[in-house]
């Protein structure tokens, strides 16, 4: 589809802010054009069919709000910093940036998810996450999906993360790809 926004992509916190913003101020116009055009049409009068249509215009315009506050804290990674770790990673590598994951007890947000034949290295977006909890739901999500054999391992120094890229060659696997899907699905 045209105008799909591709989770895990360079400046997909930006376009996705952008696109949710719009939808509620356009939905929000629709709902209140709708309001006025039936205020007029019914000399005034509120019982009309256009009022409850405009009122059920705010329920997407509400799902977009929601999806807008739960990205507005993060930020997308810059271009310049997004091609120093493309740099170091070699072609059988996924990587990943612009993510925010929601679990049932928090909202995270990753830089950068790096997987490899048996490792997904992530990088904190936030300074004020807990390293320790977004590994633990990725560990828990891959094992309830059935997807052993990958170490998790997420930093909060950029430094670190970077001397754990692996610069070896191996195969990219059904795994790497299925564990790739996984990850996606958890972005919001």
């Amino acid at each position: 589809m045209k105008f799909e926004l591709e989770k895990g992509t360079l400046g997909y916190i930006k376009k996705k802010k952008k696109r949710h913003a719009g939808m509620v101020l356009l939905l929000l116009l629709i709902g209140a054009i709708i309001m006025i055009t039936g205020l007029i049409i019914n000399k005034f009068d509120k019982a009309n069919i256009c009022t409850v249509l405009s009122i059920l215009m705010v329920l997407p315009a509400t799902k977009n709000l929601v999806l807008l506050i739960v990205v507005f804290p993060y930020k997308s990674v810059t271009k310049e910093r997004y091609d120093k770790i493309a740099s170091l990673v070699n072609d059988n590598t996924i990587l990943m940036t612009d993510m925010v994951i929601t679990s049932p007890e928090e909202v995270m947000n990753l830089d950068f998810v790096v997987i490899t034949d048996n490792q997904v290295l992530g990088l904190i977006g936030k300074k004020k996450q807990k390293e320790d909890v977004v590994e633990k739901y990725i560990e828990e999500t891959l094992k309830a999906n059935k997807l052993d054999g990958f170490t998790v391992k997420v930093f909060r120094e950029e430094e670190k993360f970077i001397s754990c890229i692996p610069n070896r060659e191996f195969e990219c696997t059904s795994a790497m790809e299925e564990c790739y899907k996984l990850i996606r699905t958890l972005i919001v």
